[in-house]
């Protein structure tokens, strides 16, 4: 929210619905399928509109995912100014309403997750400003009579014969009519002024003045705040509940029952915690009442003794083999916990709805909203704010979901808000997993065969997206790279689905950063075994993969890989493919009073093309720490169906003094752009156990990481 100057408070739907009635401006859509028109509008906005120019020679980007910090509405501003050919200076960026247009291609939904916003949306941008500059290129020709080919556009401005020149804006009337071409011509990468850039973002003064509006800021007329009271343990649901002690706090208004526990709305915030701790409720016996970590590490155990899916199965290993080896491995339930907590507010009408929050998902909070208030899914606005970090937690919805009930019960405007222990104990996990993987050596010294086994259960049946079921029946996050990409005769990944009923989800690379950390585990072993050192060993076994070798070479010229690591230290090295990018990772670790100390990552990118090499770096970096707490400290447990964490006191996360120093190097490249958000975690795991590896002697394979007192 904002004060104006007399007083008035202006929200930004209020101040988009006044800046759009300026008339005069030209609006730019790429379709579904890749048509593309362009037509003047009077108002300024259009739910299948991706860029927007408007007299004051402005242009409007229109972002369909979520801002989280990942810095997407700075690299779709970019993509598309470089090939409008647009002043960045003004550039502002707008976040989309619900439209499928604004979903990744061939996907029926509008969200934002998996690394995919600038990958799979890439080509749609680009055509998206080439076509708007095509437009504006030949509305000129036409008002200046000359021929296209003598015009070029640059900077916000067409430049023609004689020295001539105009604004964008003075050409937005001559573009009625002009169609835009399917595939309008595209500059080349050795054009490219804004792209490769490291310009600021654009959601950056925002944040630092305070204006940039988060979920939790969210401030209506006569809203209510509202808080849920949720079941101690999974499964245990409300037998009876007496609201009069809640309703007996001052600033309570109401009590209500609701899906998965009881809200208590109040005045604030405070009153409606107030309330809840004086609610009386008897809840049901947990079906989970007698699950422990014991008896659920006993369950992953014997999983892996069933046969399980095939996932892949390539080669016989034709070599005799000189050794084998088999190891297990197993991770924990890890917890998202964004800073923000989960929140939402909604405000329900006869005719429709609106909702504001945080959100992955757009498309399916706006059907949880319409499916509790009995309205059309058109009948709900869904306003996507900024979103105080995520890691694939605010893709569930279920957050919408309450506050929408909460809403209808209480017949006003609420906002619905989490606790951090709310968020940690009634949340959603990565799933708890147990690996398998026997491997054999040739005696050239190079793996022969690799058969891997994962015990883990299914985010396709949480999430209800069909689409991450393949077509022989295996999660694809239950296998996602844990195929290695080493050349190897014969590799073998099998699924045991194993799932005790625990909530799952997404979470930052959710299959990605179990399976890495198992695989280059196990290769740094096989390494040791052959008696080679670990770099030149995966450096041999990747000979049909350039790219690999370029990233895994850049990453260990720039840690000094080949010079003694430093007294009391050692350097641990691995690298993944995954969504799109290769990443390679040196970690340098020393043993300090008993505790791990990361002092340094260096770290390599191949991410195709770089739209913005510091936000890469950023992400890179965010990535590093975000693994880095897993890695030392992260571990849900459970004990007769409740998880035992409840804030970052027992759920710890890296603190600024553990910060390593983190380098990170990025290839050059003229591929199409790969994902940046999640693909540098997984390797900082077994980079840094693999280090720990050549400390102690020891290899850990359980995580989080345990040091034994002789270790």
């Amino acid at each position: 929210m904002n004060k104006a100057n007399d007083g008035q408070v202006t929200s930004r739907r209020e101040f988009l619905k006044l800046s759009i009635t300026v008339g005069g401006s030209i609006v730019v859509g790429v379709g579904y399928y890749g048509t593309a028109h362009a037509t003047p509008e009077d108002s300024a906005f259009s739910p299948n509109a991706y860029v927007r120019i408007a007299p004051d020679n402005s242009v409007t980007v229109i972002c369909g995912k979520s801002e989280m910090g990942q810095g997407v509405h700075t690299a779709y501003a970019q993509i598309v100014a470089e090939e409008l050919d647009a002043d960045w200076s003004t550039i502002v960026v707008e976040q989309a309403p619900v439209h499928l247009d604004h979903a990744n291609p061939g996907t029926p939904l509008m969200a934002t997750g998996g690394s995919t916003s600038v990958r799979m949306n890439w080509d749609r941008l680009r055509r998206a400003g080439a076509g708007a500059r095509f437009v504006l290129l030949e509305a000129a020709a036409r008002s200046w009579r000359v021929d296209k080919s003598q015009l070029h556009a640059r900077a916000g401005w067409i430049h023609g014969p004689d020295g001539r020149k105009a604004r964008f804006a003075d050409f937005l009337k001559a573009c009625a009519g002009i169609e835009l071409p399917q595939a309008p011509p595209l500059k080349s990468p050795s054009e490219y002024t804004v792209i490769g850039r490291p310009l600021l973002r654009v959601d950056t003064p925002p944040k630092v003045t305070g204006q940039a509006q988060f979920g939790i800021d969210v401030q209506l007329p006569g809203m209510l705040l509202a808080v849920m009271a949720f079941p101690p343990a999974f499964g245990a649901t409300v037998i009876e509940f007496d609201p009069k002690p809640a309703l007996a706090i001052a600033g309570v208004r109401g009590v209500f029952q609701v899906t998965g526990g009881i809200a208590v709305v109040a005045d604030t915030t405070w009153a409606a915690m107030k309330g809840r701790e004086a609610l009386s409720v008897r809840w049901s016996k947990s079906p989970f009442a007698d699950l422990s970590m014991d008896a659920l590490r006993q369950q992953y155990r014997a999983a892996l003794d069933h046969p399980g899916l095939v996932d892949k199965e390539s080669g016989m290993s034709t070599v005799k083999t000189k050794s084998s080896l088999t190891m297990d491995f197993e991770q924990p339930y890890l917890v998202q916990a964004p800073m923000e907590p989960m929140n939402c507010t909604v405000e329900i009408r006869a005719d429709g709805a609106d909702v504001w929050t945080g959100t992955q998902g757009q498309s399916l909070a706006q059907r949880y909203a319409a499916g509790v208030t009995g309205l059309k899914p058109e009948q709900i606005r869904v306003h996507t704010t900024f979103l105080g970090g995520s890691f694939g937690r605010r893709g569930v919805n279920d957050f919408v979901r309450h506050a929408a009930e909460i809403a209808k019960a209480a017949g006003k405007p609420v906002k619905m808000l989490y606790t951090r222990a709310d968020d940690m104990r009634a949340g959603y996990y990565r799933p708890f997993n147990r690996i398998r993987i026997s491997a054999t050596l040739g005696h050239d010294g190079r793996i022969a065969s690799f058969t891997a086994k994962t015990a883990v259960a299914a985010i396709s049946k949480w999430t209800g997206f069909s689409a991450l079921k393949k077509p022989n029946g295996v999660d694809h996050y239950a296998t996602e790279t844990l195929a290695p990409f080493y050349d190897i005769e014969h590799v073998e990944v099998r699924w045991v689905e194993t799932d005790p009923g625990i909530p799952i989800w997404f979470w930052r690379t959710p299959g990605g950063s179990q399976n890495c950390f198992a695989v280059e585990s196990m290769v740094d072993e096989l390494a040791l075994l052959a008696g080679r050192d670990p770099y030149t060993f995966r450096r041999s076994m990747l000979t049909s993969r350039p790219r690999h070798i370029a990233v895994l070479d850049l990453a260990a010229k720039h840690a000094g890989w080949n010079r003694p690591a430093p007294s009391g230290s050692a350097r641990g090295i691995a690298i993944v493919e995954i969504f799109g990018s290769i990443v390679a990772e040196v970690a340098e670790v020393k043993i300090v009073d008993g505790s791990v100390r990361v002092v340094r990552v260096t770290c390599a990118i191949d991410c195709g093309t770089a739209i913005n090499p510091q936000q890469i770096r950023a992400q890179a970096e965010s990535s590093i720490v975000f693994g880095l707490g897993a890695l030392l400290y992260g571990d849900v447990t459970i004990e007769g169906g409740a998880v035992q964490q409840s804030n970052f006191h027992d759920y710890q996360v890296l603190r600024m003094q553990e910060m390593p120093a983190i380098d990170v190097h990025i290839v050059p490249s003229e591929a199409p752009p790969g994902g940046m958000g999640e693909p540098a975690l997984p390797p900082v795991l077994p980079a840094v156990t693999n280090a720990l590896r050549v400390l102690t002697g020891k290899r850990i394979n359980q995580l989080p990481v345990r040091l034994t007192s002789d270790g």
